[in-house]
């Protein structure tokens, strides 16, 4: 019996792994900035019609503690990504879907986010990609 082929990763898989560790380290430096911010006077931002709105601490801490929690989320579906997991598959193109419909609530801002997202989800959906992600459940 000859042993079983390995497939080789994709780079497209390889660009989809260094995004999402861009993308943890981003939401955990986010979760903490906000949640230091929590402490003190709270922050202010400005809306659309230039009123000023002070943000609450619960916000914050919430938006902090969600933030990191995602951040590891995104370091955990990395490590997935790389051993070519169906699973990891599964939640990159759930994310990335989520990620477009939030975008829409969030034009003109969401514009660079649909599209970063929508490249994930074409490159992850790929052929070879595909067969890189099927090796393991």
């Amino acid at each position: 019996m000859s042993a079983p082929a390995t497939v080789r990763r994709p780079i497209g898989v390889l660009i989809v792994a260094v995004l999402t560790v861009i993308a943890g380290l981003w939401n955990l430096t986010i979760g903490f900035i906000a949640l230091i911010s929590s402490f003190g006077d709270n922050p202010t931002m400005d809306d659309v019609y230039g009123v000023t709105h002070t943000i609450p601490t619960f916000t914050l801490i919430m938006y902090g503690a969600m933030s990191i929690f995602l951040g590891l989320i995104y370091f955990w579906l990395t490590k997935m990504t790389l051993i070519g997991s169906a699973t990891a598959h599964t939640i990159i193109s759930m994310f990335m879907v989520i990620n477009i419909v939030f975008g829409f609530f969030r034009l003109p801002y969401g514009w660079f986010a649909i599209f970063i997202s929508l490249v994930i989800l074409l490159m992850v959906n790929t052929k070879s990609a595909t067969a890189w992600f099927k090796q393991n459940p």
